[in-house]
């Protein structure tokens, strides 16, 4: 059995690979005998599992009618595709596809509410800056994630005492979205924890952990104007060892719904 790639920026490609062949409304097995190949071949490219050859991926551009920008972009994707560190500037589908995906998930969020876990008016908030001519259509993105937690994905988010503390819009904005994180908690779809002010370890930047059922984990972390995904194991266990020690000094589910009882009367 041929040992997958399956790395970040593999299954990145493929997830473009995938999008190319439905604009065209070409199904698997069309795109196959097009390239005269098997539609097995074409079904592990889509998936990151094997890299197609560059003559393998002019060929689906060509039939998927792939030009300009669009293709010299997937093109250098490809290059590289081996390496189990990608930096990406790009938007932020790979990681929507890992999320609905996955069969276990990890979040830590020091500042901010887990975008799982956000209400609408507090969502808008946050994209408006950057996605105001489409802020809307963003948030709605956002509100249709939250059904990775009812598909039974195992989840644990983590957040930061800041978040709850972080005015983010008006005091009704901060209120809904704080009782609604009470409600998280309470309902357990996912295990949503605290760590308090003072106990957190440095840990400056926002990460999430995806693991699957048959394919490499991926850690992805936030940056400046970029993200960092990787599929190195000696990289997935840091950050599992990070997880834990998160998990560590978080309070448990009792001490979280009390916390956060507190910071709603003081609002």
């Amino acid at each position: 059995m041929t040992t997958p790639y399956a790395t970040p920026r593999a299954r990145a490609l493929g997830l473009e690979l995938r999008a190319a062949r439905e604009r065209r409304s070409l199904g698997v097995r069309e795109l196959a005998r097009l390239l005269g190949m098997t539609p097995g071949f074409v079904t592990n490219w889509e998936r990151g599992l094997r890299l197609p050859k560059p003559e393998d991926i002019g060929a689906v551009l060509a039939h998927c009618r792939v030009i300009g920008a669009d293709r010299r972009r997937i093109v250098e994707m490809a290059r590289g595709a081996r390496e189990q560190d990608w930096i990406d500037s790009g938007g932020e589908e790979p990681y929507l596809e890992w999320e609905r995906t996955a069969e276990a998930v990890f979040g830590w969020e020091p500042e901010v509410v887990p975008p799982l876990l956000q209400t609408s008016a507090y969502a808008r908030e946050l994209l408006y800056a950057q996605y105001a001519d489409e802020v809307e259509s963003r948030v709605a993105g956002r509100l249709a994630r939250r059904t990775v937690l009812e598909s039974g994905v195992r989840c644990v988010l983590v957040l930061g005492e800041a978040a709850l503390r972080k005015r983010v819009g008006g005091a009704q904005v901060m209120t809904e979205q704080l009782r609604h994180l009470r409600a998280a908690v309470t309902d357990a779809r996912a295990d949503v924890r605290v760590v308090p002010a003072g106990r957190r370890p440095d840990l400056g930047r926002a990460f999430t952990i995806f693991d699957f059922a048959d394919l490499p984990s991926i850690v992805h972390e936030r940056l400046l104007r970029e993200s960092a995904s990787s599929s190195s194991p000696a990289r997935v266990a840091k950050y599992r060892e990070v997880a834990g020690m998160l998990l560590e000094v978080a309070l448990p589910k009792a001490g979280t719904e009390a916390l956060l009882d507190s910071v709603l009367r003081g609002r």
